[in-house]
């Protein structure tokens, strides 16, 4: 049976050192949660406190509604699946999987069932009498998969499962992975520094930063409408340019004087200096006569469906631009262009970064 967990003004010191001074969350029962953050944010530290092998200074963790605080590890009924695998050498497929039921002392037939049951769902059934040294990695995090899952646990935690792994393989396993959670319905909390991964394997998502929660909401909506600054230049690329609110004029003003219609504004947005965001995909590259912010090509790279252009605005910085390929040539180098934008898709933010300006942010660390 999976269960709900509720982090409740979690604190977590060494000595003097604080790595998390406040944190309040809750994951819901079933769900697929992933802290989501840069080496150092208390990602791991934070899983490692659910899992009973770090103390809790301050606050409490509760599975449903008991308290975990004091229980020990062993009797927390945890799953947990670590990047470097953790599978017995020399152990077959199906004696790794096992294991954990033996040391339940299980019947022999229910072991043999729920073994043969995970090694179908992991889909590795036909690797069930080799050892791992003759396994594929993406094999051996499917035996480490399998193992974690076989004992029913109330709750599956994963630290970063997928880094040891290539590029290619990292692809096909996190999709297996979000199959496998969905086939099970196990409430797992994961936790990995790798964006795309935890915008495809997610319901939501916690970005961290410096031990403090900064968003959390669907993939969707912290890419689309990010909570502050950071987290749009953490998920996913961003540039950043400076303008002024004319929020009763319903536009965004930049420094050239181009003035972009913008209504997106919130109920925060004042008249004044704000930090536009803009993904690479959210420019719109016009010829140089055109109204809009003027620039020059600096470079480019040809990607096949896409084009990324880095492109010098008439202030000096330099932004990135993402441009669908055209059957016509790239534009080559010095070309002179004038950029606008997709109105609706940019963000605005206070000029410290902390504060969203614009309407839709789903923030549910903030509810």
């Amino acid at each position: 049976m999976s269960v709900s967990i509720n982090f409740d003004h979690v604190v977590k010191r060494y000595g003097d050192n604080t790595i998390i001074p406040d944190l309040s969350l809750q994951v819901k029962e079933g769900e697929f949660f992933t802290l989501l953050g840069p080496s150092g944010c208390g990602k791991t530290t934070l899983l490692r406190m659910v899992a009973g092998f770090n103390s809790i200074e301050g606050g409490t963790i509760s599975f449903d509604s008991q308290v975990i605080n004091d229980i020990a590890p062993s009797k927390r009924n945890i799953g947990m699946v670590f990047q470097n695998y953790a599978v017995f050498p020399h152990m077959t497929v199906r004696k790794n999987v096992e294991f954990g039921l033996k040391n339940r002392k299980l019947p022999k037939e229910e072991i043999k069932k729920r073994v043969d049951e995970i090694l179908e769902t992991v889909k590795i059934t036909q690797y069930a009498d080799r050892l791992p040294e003759r396994l594929s990695g993406g094999q051996q995090q499917r035996v480490a998969l399998a193992r974690a899952i076989v004992i029913r646990p109330s709750l599956l935690l994963m630290d970063e499962p997928l880094s040891n792994l290539d590029a290619k393989l990292r692809i096909e396993m996190r999709n297996a992975i979000k199959l496998i959670q969905n086939e099970v319905g196990i409430t797992t909390i994961y936790v990995t520094h790798d964006q795309e991964e935890a915008m495809a394997v997610s319901d939501r998502i916690a970005v961290m930063h410096n031990g403090v929660i900064q968003h959390i909401s669907s993939p969707k909506s912290i890419y689309q409408r990010p909570a502050n600054l950071f987290v749009a230049n953490f998920i996913g690329h961003s540039n950043t340019l400076n303008a002024k609110a004319d929020v009763k004029g319903g536009k965004l003003v930049f420094e050239n004087g181009y003035a972009l219609p913008y209504d997106g504004f919130s109920q925060k947005a004042k008249d004044g200096d704000v930090k536009v965001s803009v993904r690479p995909e959210e420019f719109i590259i016009q010829q140089a006569d055109q109204p809009g912010v003027p620039a020059t090509v600096k470079s480019s790279i040809f990607l096949g469906l896409m084009t990324t252009y880095f492109v010098e605005l008439f202030s000096g910085e330099t932004v990135e631009i993402t441009d669908v390929s055209s059957i016509s040539n790239i534009l080559p180098n010095g070309t002179k262009v004038s950029l606008t934008f997709e109105a609706e898709k940019i963000n605005i933010f206070t000029t410290d970064g902390e504060t969203s300006l614009t309407k839709g942010v789903n923030d549910d660390a903030h509810a």
